[in-house]
């Protein structure tokens, strides 16, 4: 139970709603089980006694204690859904903010298809359940204690019968959800592997296409999906045990009751009245037990989302803002002994021993093969990914003391996975800068060499891009993703393999413009020489550690790697060009 005190804390936070639900529930029951009390008078009194007036004036109260129970069921409803809406809105808020705060390393312990699991499906599943748990939970006790005082005041004997039979049910109840309540944390995970895997085949989905490995990827599919369905029929198998078992005891009551009460009746030990109202309470308290027992089915099924949604929420960023005030203001970089693993656990270092000094307003270069941790250097400088080792300084500060805000703010990075958002060109370029003015947009659009293409679009600088940049190419994409990092104006600017998918022309005149730009540190990863050569210093990573730096003379004469690969990149196209 202890996840869900993170679940009350939400309904705190806004529970006028669902005290008023709680008032309308508790009163509309006490009205209602009134009736079979009045009614049992009005049989015993009124109608064996054909006394008109007492018929009149029990009907009048039972006819009051209807309507009022309608009008309080009827506003129980509407605050219960306003409040359960409420509830779901703030889970979801939570999660969403919640996952904004996660550092890299945090999105990795998570699958993104999981995420979006909690977020949506889950919140959701826990809005559904308050709205079907508000009733039957304040409803059913005050049911159960009332259904077996009144009765016993009514007629002591008879309400035996349903004394004894409550814990029968009870105990059947518990046997069902003890067996059920796993299966729906196995039900949830199955359902994050479908998520996931949905997700994954619509993300590639040409790749699937010209791969033409349909009927593998719905092999897949469809395997994860048996596996879910079994989970699913398992569940309902057990939890359909609870109607017959509801039913059986019921029916079981009220043939006890119409056979030891037929006799007390005939021998006159009982009025009929009493025996009628009896059985009203049963049949209400039954039908009530019978929805605590479905809300705590789903109160069950909820146990996984609410587990889950804790796990968002608990999980603690391992990033967290520095205290100083202080601004990036010049751009100068320094790693000192710096070493990094992703995991704590983790035997492997990504980085080991990197020494780096990089000054104010230079351009670094960074060479290396795939997996050398180019990129998981660059990485260290906003603080996506925290050193395990060692420190990383920007203008002698430690990075670690700067504000977040203050520190991401001076560095404009470009990831290799260029990510654009639904709506316009312009909306896009203004995350950077929502105050900037056109003649601002025009030189980023021109610096980036995007205006080429976009003032060929019909609505130019207007036209929208798809959800993650679908509508333009791959290309233009990696150019408005530099033009907004330009729009920051930013102290430190990183390109991870920004140009890769871009033509030599472009590339050149890309390179032209930043070389234009004073007063910035540039550091610009590339699998293409080309685009480092020209670099202040150059850098080459293997293995997580620095083999060599220097310029573009200095290594082309005494490093064997930087070499080769200008021999297999360069050397001819320089000597015909």
């Amino acid at each position: 139970m202890s996840d869900f005190k993170t679940i009350f804390g939400f309904i705190k936070k806004d529970k006028k709603d669902f005290l008023i639900a709680v008032v309308c529930v508790v009163t509309e029951t006490i009205f209602e089980l009134f009736i079979p009390f009045v009614m049992a008078k009005m049989i015993d009194e009124g109608v064996k006694g054909k006394n008109l007036d007492l018929i009149y004036l029990y009907g009048g109260i039972i006819t009051i204690c209807a309507v009022m129970s309608l009008i309080n069921g009827l506003l129980f409803s509407k605050f219960a859904a306003l409040a359960s809406a409420r509830l779901g809105k703030l889970v979801r808020e939570a999660q969403f903010k919640k996952i904004q705060e996660y550092s890299f390393a945090n999105l990795d312990a998570f699958q993104p298809s999981s995420l979006l699991t909690r977020v949506i499906n889950d919140s959701m599943a826990i809005q559904n359940v308050s709205t079907s748990l508000f009733r039957p939970l304040f409803r059913a006790p005050i049911m159960l204690i009332l259904g077996i005082i009144l009765p016993l005041w009514i007629n002591w004997e008879l309400a035996l019968i349903f004394v004894f039979l409550s814990p029968v049910l009870a105990l059947f109840v518990y046997l069902i959800l003890k067996a059920v309540a796993p299966k729906y944390i196995v039900m949830q995970k199955q359902l994050d592997s479908l998520n996931g895997k949905i997700q994954e085949t619509l993300i590639a989905i040409r790749t699937v296409k010209s791969f033409v490995r349909k009927p593998y990827e719905c092999e897949k599919f469809s395997a994860l999906d048996k596996e879910y369905n079994q989970t699913t029929k398992d569940v309902f198998k057990i939890n359909n045990l609870n109607i017959p078992a509801f039913q059986f005891i019921m029916y079981a009551a009220t043939v006890l009751f119409m056979w030891f009460g037929g006799n007390m009746i005939v021998s006159d030990v009982v009025l009929p009245g009493a025996l009628t109202g009896i059985l009203s309470y049963v049949m209400q308290t039954f039908n009530s037990l019978m929805m605590l027992s479905n809300a705590f089915n789903l109160l069950s099924k909820s146990l996984a989302s609410v587990y889950r949604i804790n796990e968002v929420l608990k999980a603690k960023p391992d990033i967290f803002s520095g205290e100083s005030e202080k601004q990036v203001t010049d751009g100068e970089i320094s790693f000192k002994n710096v070493s990094f693993r992703y995991f704590k656990e983790a035997k492997e270092k990504v980085l080991d021993g990197i020494d780096l000094e990089v000054a104010a307003g230079t351009t670094l270069g960074i060479l290396g093969p795939t997996g050398s941790g180019k990129s998981t250097l660059v990485q260290l400088i906003p603080r996506l990914y925290e050193v395990s080792e060692g420190a990383v300084l920007i203008d002698g500060e430690d990075v670690r003391s700067y504000s977040l805000e203050n520190l991401r703010s001076g560095v404009g990075m470009v990831l290799q996975k260029n990510n654009l958002f639904s709506g316009s060109i312009k909306d896009n370029l203004l995350w950077a800068n929502p105050n900037a003015t056109q003649a601002e947009l025009q030189e980023v659009l021109a610096l980036s060499a995007s205006d080429e293409f976009v003032s060929r679009l019909p609505l130019g600088i207007d036209t929208q891009v798809g959800e993650g940049g679908s509508q333009i190419s791959g290309g233009q994409r990696q150019r408005l993703c530099l033009a907004r990092a330009l729009l920051k104006k930013p102290k430190i600017l990183i390109l991870d393999d920004t140009t890769s998918a871009v033509d030599a022309a472009t590339e050149k005149r890309i390179r032209t413009s930043l070389a234009s730009l004073k007063g910035m540190t540039k550091i610009i990863i590339s699998q293409r020489l080309l685009s480092v050569m020209e670099a202040d210093k150059i850098l080459i990573l293997k293995e997580g550690k620095i083999v060599e730096i220097g310029n573009h003379e200095s290594l082309l004469k005494d490093n064997p790697l930087y070499q080769d690969l200008y021999n297999a990149q360069l050397k001819g196209v320089l000597e015909n060009g």
